[in-house]
């Protein structure tokens, strides 16, 4: 991946960020050409911790197919799907709650296509790719914050980019003007501060807006309502990863979302806003109290059964499950809902809002 890298500087100097984000997480042999998500690859998420996040998601979901007067089957689609974990999980809830499910996959790496080609779903490398969904559902789990995206950094003189070079010995940064297609998106930056511009993220939307005839997209991700907070940084066996120039190809590359900047997008491509909670708020506002109650209870049950070895189990799982809504962790991911003009707003979605609204309540 390296040489890969050089290769692309030698040929045009010093590279966007963003290039250098796709050679070494999308290109040929780069980090995602296998799905490096699990407890065996390099981080988990929200469906690998535990399986009632998929069962809460499946609720929202019912919620919205509701909203689009409950056609049969749903078609869901999954961007980003990795390894399959969240997909599989929907596929087997479905069949005991509803609705019938019509699941698709998007995903860019080929070692992902193929995994989740042999669940038995349809799969496809970009969203444009699929027939409009007429009417249906688009989700996507923590994909945004790694699609590539240009930085920019405040100077005394304004705003400049910062780019890729490379030395004999190591990659290192530089900074360059930036280019007409930067310009509409350079934010008022005190000196030294950072923001990343979501340049493939803002593609998506426009994917999006064009596969989305009648539907809703659920967005689950890292970010702001404004320019980001939170440095650049990755993810490697599980530990952070400071140095993201260092050894390309070999870790996850990320940084929190500007929502604002896609809110607009989709905006502009005529998709509606119903409104953004955390994941804490949206999983409350599911019912994830209420299922750790009925856990807990089971929990006592065992205890009193004598059976110690259950008991241990399930308090197991509510720890797993506490993880889900942890504020300094997967607590902070924000779940953005959009839709098409004339769609219902989900109850959920208003019971998230109050709760966020009224953080004592529980």
């Amino acid at each position: 991946m390296a040489s890969r890298v050089r290769e692309a500087i030698a040929a045009h100097g010093p590279i966007t960020f963003a290039e250098y984000m796709d050679i070494a997480l999308y290109g040929r042999g780069g980090f995602y050409e296998r799905p490096p998500v699990g407890a065996e690859g390099h981080f988990v998420t929200a469906p690998h911790v535990h399986p009632v996040f998929a069962e809460l998601l499946l609720r929202g979901l019912r919620e919205l197919w509701e909203g689009l007067g409950r056609p049969d089957p749903l078609r869901v689609v999954e961007v980003g799907a990795g390894d399959g974990t969240l997909c599989r999980d929907l596929l087997r809830l479905s069949t005991d709650v509803g609705p019938a499910i019509e699941l698709w996959a998007v995903e860019r790496s080929s070692g992902a296509r193929r995994a989740l080609g042999a669940l038995g779903i349809h799969v496809a490398e970009r969203l444009d790719e699929l027939p409009p969904l007429d009417p249906g559902l688009v989700f996507a789990n923590e994909l945004l914050d790694n699609l590539p995206f240009r930085r920019v950094r405040g100077t005394e003189r304004g705003p400049v980019e910062v780019l890729v070079d490379a030395t004999d010995e190591r990659f290192l940064e530089v900074t360059g003007p930036g280019d007409d297609e930067l310009a509409p998106h350079l934010p008022a930056l005190a000196p030294g501060e950072e923001a990343a511009v979501p340049q493939d993220a803002l593609m998506f939307m426009d994917e999006l807006a064009d596969a989305l005839v009648t539907g809703y997209a659920l967005l689950i991700d890292y970010g702001a309502s404004s320019h980001p907070i939170g440095e650049v940084h990755g993810y490697r066996a599980h530990a952070v990863v400071e140095d993201v120039l260092a050894d390309p190809g070999s870790a996850d590359i990320t940084a929190g979302v500007d929502f604002g900047a896609l809110t607009e997008r989709a905006a502009d491509r005529g998709l509606i806003l119903l409104g953004e909670v955390s994941q804490t708020d949206a999983l409350m506002a599911l019912g994830l109290g209420a299922w750790n109650e009925g856990q807990l209870q089971r929990q006592v049950a065992s205890i009193r059964e004598g059976s110690g070895g259950r008991s241990v189990a399930i308090w197991q799982g509510r720890s797993r499950a506490s993880l889900l809504v942890d504020p300094s962790g997967l607590g902070r991911l924000r779940w953005l809902l959009l839709s098409n003009p004339g769609l219902p707003a989900p109850s959920w979605l208003g019971a998230g809002s109050e709760r966020r609204s009224r953080p004592s309540a529980d």
